[in-house]
């Protein structure tokens, strides 16, 4: 079991274009750290239970005995399905502040590091419906969140 340091829960129901902006701090000595982005967890889980289903799961590991990260990105239908793994590019650091957005699609959701105003640093298919996200949690080695901010681009909404 991970430990949750911190939850959030989405104010209304993201849609194609929203995005989530989480600016934080890992321990100096982090292992691991990741975002998870989660639907409602059935009624027989407890808080403390990893989800049954998670959107999108980001997670970069740090492996200090070999200087080497990498990134994994995944998904949970009851079971965790096949992980895609990549060199992590984003955060090497521990020591420094993060910040990250990671903009909803119904078809994917695109991670930036700092700003959009570049091509995505990661990417990732999502197999599990948009509408169906409740809370983002963040696991393990967080010492801290400075911010997180739900962005909605109204110019989507339906009437």
């Amino acid at each position: 079991m991970s430990k949750r340091p911190f939850t959030a829960k989405f104010p209304k129901t993201p849609e194609n274009g929203d995005e989530v902006l989480i600016r934080g701090k890992l321990h100096d000595d982090a292992r691991s750290f990741s975002v998870n982005f989660c639907l409602p967890r059935p009624a027989h889980l407890t808080q403390n239970d990893t989800p049954s289903y998670i959107l999108y799961h980001f997670k970069t590991i740090y492996d200090d005995e070999n200087d080497d990260s990498r990134v994994v990105q995944n998904w949970k239908n009851v079971h965790w399905q096949q992980e895609e793994v990549y060199d992590n590019h984003w955060h090497l650091d521990r020591s420094k502040t993060f910040r990250v957005i990671f903009r909803l699609h119904e078809d994917c959701i695109k991670m930036f590091v700092n700003s959009v105003d570049h091509p995505p640093d990661y990417e990732f298919s999502v197999q599990l419906p948009l509408d169906g996200l409740e809370s983002i949690e963040l696991w393990d080695d967080v010492e801290n969140v400075e911010e997180i901010s739900f962005r909605y681009d109204n110019r989507n909404r339906k009437s």
